[in-house]
């Protein structure tokens, strides 16, 4: 089974350009993005700061690719240039998974092989519940990694979820020195939000993730309040970084 290269994008837009960044959103969810060896593909919003308020300058694509090569390719795409068009400065991180777990849209898109994920939903899932996605070689402990979190939350926890936020905001912010990028996107505003961050290596994110008791609180109220109908995380190694 061949592990798929992820690609996230970060499209920001000049103050003119960003009626029509969000015109966007609507576009591609009538009509969505086509691309040679494209599995998996979502744009998304963002918020300021992780928050509420929406943040119009800022989109994200994330791309789930067949392979390096074709992942390369989409910025020479018509599809890339309608979304590049009236951009200030885009950035792409170039990400091989290194675990994931959960689902999104109903399956895993971070374990596809050739000929499955979203053309097979349902076998890319069973696959993942029998314990076969490929087993990457051991990445290098001080490359950056990057970390997706993915969630559609319940309607009645949406004002527990939300009350919740500036703490884990604040615990994100108190990590500055390991964390070199984050951002809060999202499909759907309010119900269906993810979050993307990269770090300065593997030890960062175990440091947050494992030992900062805020953070454990935070996940143990997730299970204890069951704030999620669907929920999905993923790690990466960081193959690239066009800035």
């Amino acid at each position: 089974m061949s592990a798929p290269v992820v690609t996230v994008t970060i499209f920001r837009y000049q103050p003119r350009a960003r009626f029509r960044a969000f015109a966007n959103m609507g576009r591609v969810l009538m009509q969505p993005i086509s691309a040679d060896g494209l599995r998996f593909s979502k744009l998304m919003g963002s918020g300021i700061n992780f928050g509420l308020i929406p943040d119009f300058s800022t989109y994200v694509h994330l791309g789930v690719w067949a392979d390096n090569h074709r992942a390369s390719a989409f910025a020479q795409t018509e599809a890339y240039r309608q979304l590049a068009q009236g951009t200030e400065k885009i950035s792409t991180l170039h990400l091989s998974p290194l675990k994931s777990h959960g689902l999104w849209d109903g399956f895993n898109p971070f374990i596809l092989n050739t000929g499955q994920g979203a053309e097979n939903p349902e076998r890319a899932a069973a696959d993942e519940h029998q314990g076969k996605p490929e087993r990457p070689a051991a990445p290098d402990p001080s490359a950056p990694v990057a970390v997706l979190t993915r969630a559609t939350i319940r309607t009645r926890a949406l004002p527990d979820f939300w009350r919740h936020v500036p703490q884990a905001r604040q615990r994100l912010a108190d990590q500055a020195d390991k964390l070199l990028f984050g951002i809060g996107v999202g499909e759907v505003p309010l119900v269906q939000q993810c979050t993307i961050s990269v770090w300065r290596d593997a030890a960062a994110v175990d440091q947050y993730a494992y030992r900062q008791s805020g953070h454990r609180e935070v996940v143990r109220l997730t299970r204890q309040r069951q704030w999620y109908s669907e929920e999905l995380f993923a790690r990466f190694t960081v193959l690239r970084w066009d800035r």
